[in-house]
């Protein structure tokens, strides 16, 4: 397994131990994600995870959190999951997938986007459910420092809001939290 497909798996467990502790009457709750509730957030990791073992079915991403989340959204996660993880293999980590920065291989896609993407996401349901959340601490790394010289492109691509203040001592949560445009 790549190092990229390893630090998803990581990702991907962290988000799973989140998924398992929403209580059935906190799916429709607001997230930190404008617009979203803890069902959608699990939605578009779920849509995520379709890009991923589309790899290997050939069938197209579903890319809206509702449709994705379905009625029971953890359910729909554990099963969008597993064929992600199905995908992590070197056949079809090294195809090439259209990603939304354009074609490139499944690994890199996974490297660049994917596993920060359910990092993030992680903390994001945590905080809907009230949930304390400690994220991996070396992915949490690898995302802060990977996402830095992107700080232009995220912005103007409306990936991530305007970054939060925080304390120049704060820890690397806390300020990849803000980075994104959460308020930690």
């Amino acid at each position: 397994m790549s190092e990229n497909a390893d630090k998803y798996r990581r990702a991907l467990e962290g988000f799973s131990a989140v998924v398992d502790q929403v209580p059935a009457d906190k799916w429709s709750a607001p997230s930190p994600c404008a617009n979203w509730t803890a069902a959608h957030v699990v939605g578009h990791v779920i849509g995520n995870t379709t890009w991923i073992s589309g790899a290997k079915t050939g069938e197209p991403a579903n890319l809206d959190p509702g449709a994705a989340a379905g009625d029971d959204p953890a359910a729909s996660y554990a099963a969008a999951r597993d064929q992600a993880l199905d995908a992590l293999t070197d056949e079809y980590l090294t195809k090439t997938v259209q990603g939304p920065m354009g074609e490139m291989p499944l690994d890199q896609l996974i490297g660049m986007i994917m596993a920060n993407d359910v990092l993030i996401h992680t903390w994001d349901l945590a905080k809907t459910i009230g949930a304390d959340v400690t994220l991996d601490p070396q992915l949490v790394e690898d995302a802060y420092n990977g996402l830095q010289p992107l700080d232009a492109m995220v912005r103007s691509e409306r990936v991530f809001g305007p970054k939060v203040d925080v304390a120049a001592d704060a820890d690397t949560q806390t300020k990849l939290i803000a980075f994104t445009g959460r308020t930690p």
